[in-house]
């Protein structure tokens, strides 16, 4: 089973992916201190995608050295730079070497289709290789076979046969090695191009996700001022309530008062003698 190694290299920010099973390739997660990156080993026989966790003030004091030792290195398939400063760590990186730049914070879902296309895509290539170096292989076993057929066979006629029958296997293989390298040519350039359409569509759901943040943001405050006018309505109807039972009391107040009032005048017109009014 092939193994495909994700090399985390941070400051010490956590992989916004959890790892998954593959049937046919077993994918690792090599967590590295972005200061000890110089350490990094890697074997012909792997897979390896770099993925730089950082910023702009930390890129730029390691990016020479270490796009000197891994941007163009045989065995690494994909590097990618997360870093908040991404629009400016991409416009200073070279369009020839195998970099990718995405806006951290990154969408783990967008990641994980990027890191499995590329590790399903290096995988084939490696087999492809396989194939063809096997092939070559066996060119070496039917040269044999031609001596083995010269020294049995005495008749030169069927010797040339099988000359001629071992040849044309040979240029058969050639021909073969040759349209499965044109093939990973093609997967190589089919990769790029889906790379980059794939940073533009990142780009756009990032912006649909902002603007989606902010529908949400004005959602809320207009929920909130819709709970203060309610609020206020509430009081005011409860002061409208207070004042209403206020005018009652007085008024009933007002009548009882007036109505003692024409008592007293009763009374003391009564001891004063003097006549009654209607």
């Amino acid at each position: 089973m092939k193994t495909a190694n994700i090399w985390h290299i941070t400051s010490g920010a956590e992989f916004p992916v959890h790892i998954w099973k593959h049937p046919r390739i077993n994918i690792e997660l090599r967590k590295v201190q972005l200061k000890d990156y110089r350490s990094i080993e890697l074997d012909a026989q792997d897979i390896n995608v770099f993925y730089v966790n950082t910023n702009l003030k930390e890129w730029s004091e390691i990016k020479d050295d270490f796009l000197k030792r891994f941007e163009l290195h045989p065995f690494v398939a994909l590097t990618i730079i997360s870093s908040p400063d991404a629009e400016e760590i991409y416009n200073k990186l070279s369009p020839k070497g195998k970099t990718e730049v995405l806006e951290n914070p990154v969408q783990p879902r967008s990641l994980r289709i990027i890191l499995d296309r590329v590790i399903q895509t290096e995988f084939f290539k490696m087999v492809a290789n396989e194939i063809g170096n096997s092939c070559l292989a066996n060119v070496g076993f039917f040269e044999g076979v031609f001596e083995l057929a010269n020294k049995e066979y005495k008749d030169a006629h069927k010797a040339n046969a099988a000359l001629h029958a071992i040849l044309e296997f040979e240029a058969k293989i050639k021909k073969n090695n040759e349209d499965i390298n044109k093939a990973i040519e093609r997967v190589n350039e089919l990769k790029n191009q889906e790379l980059l359409t794939l940073h533009e569509r990142l780009k756009v759901s990032e912006i649909i996700d902002n603007l989606k943040t902010m529908e949400l943001k004005h959602a809320l405050e207009l929920k909130k001022a819709t709970e203060r006018a309610l609020e206020y309505s509430s009081i005011e109807e409860i002061e409208m309530k207070n004042i209403l039972e206020a005018h009652t009391k007085l008024f009933e107040y007002t009548e009882q008062e007036i109505k003692e009032l024409v008592e007293e005048n009763k009374r003391l017109r009564k001891e004063l003698g003097l006549p009654e009014n209607n």
